[in-house]
């Protein structure tokens, strides 16, 4: 929230076009996730929530085609960061990666609204991950889950109608999207139930491995290789920076299969 403020104060006294829209959704969305975490809403309830920002957001960014893009990104990275936050530090690296790549982005192409998001967004993620890593004192619970996809959702929602290159605006989120959608596709393959807590995400086969494997380190590769797929997007043309994102995202998701010697525990987790 303070990063929020601050970024906010610094878009205001540079004359920067104004994202209160977003920035009022983003914070709609976390007080959503507040009354999760306090009463467990149900899941047609958090959907319908997510769903409604984001189109409300998208039609004041960019009218109907901004509203069905809202929709859909909204929907989709509010509950991917959800899904993906469940050790220490993964979230909060990777959405400050997010915003990093926001502000560089904003600077190579005068994109002066991504550039407001992206501050806000870094400075939000960089403000928690001490209190979260290496040891966590705070957890982001579905409050700043929310917040973070929320404001990472705009942040794309703001970068496609400013026009800024879409597929390095999103490579960030690359580990983040791959080890989900394969995750999701997996335990639909075994008919396993999809809303129930589980452990086969990539990064928590790593971590309950029966040789352990700090929460840390696994955060620090998964951000890494999300690194390495968004640099590609700047360096390479992009039939190579395509080839050089699938070789990435592959290496983390084959991880468990190279890192870990012995089988992984069944043992069933709650996701944060």
């Amino acid at each position: 929230m303070v990063g929020i403020a601050l970024a906010t104060g610094v878009a205001m006294t540079r004359n920067v076009p104004s994202s209160w829209g977003l920035l009022a959704g983003a914070l709609a969305l976390a007080l959503v996730g507040f009354a999760d975490d306090r009463r467990d809403l149900p899941a047609l309830v958090r959907l319908g929530a997510q769903a409604a920002t984001g189109m409300i957001v998208g039609a004041l960014v960019a009218g109907v085609v901004g509203a069905l893009l809202g929709l859909i990104l909204y929907s989709g990275i509010v509950n991917v960061v959800n899904f993906m936050d469940g050790i220490n530090g993964i979230s909060a690296l990777t959405v400050a990666l997010w915003g990093a790549n926001a502000i560089v982005l904003a600077h190579l192409h005068d994109l002066p609204r991504l550039g407001v998001i992206g501050a806000v967004t870094m400075g939000a993620a960089l403000g928690f991950l001490p209190w979260n890593a290496p040891v966590a004192r705070l957890f982001l619970g579905d409050v700043g889950s929310y917040l973070f996809g929320a404001l990472v959702a705009g942040g794309i929602l703001i970068g496609w109608a400013e026009g800024a290159p879409r597929a390095a605006l999103a490579a960030p989120l690359a580990i983040y999207v791959a080890d989900s959608g394969t995750t999701i596709i997996v335990r639909a393959r075994r008919r396993e139930p999809l809303l129930e807590a589980h452990r086969s995400h990539v990064y928590q086969r790593l971590t309950s491995s029966p040789c352990w494997i700090p929460h840390l380190l696994v955060s620090g590769f998964a951000a890494t290789v999300a690194a390495v797929v968004t640099v590609a997007w700047y360096l390479a043309p992009g039939w190579a920076a395509a080839l050089a994102s699938l070789a990435a995202i592959g290496l983390y998701l084959s991880a468990p299969h190279w890192m870990v010697r012995r089988p992984m525990s069944d043992a069933v987790g709650h996701e944060l």
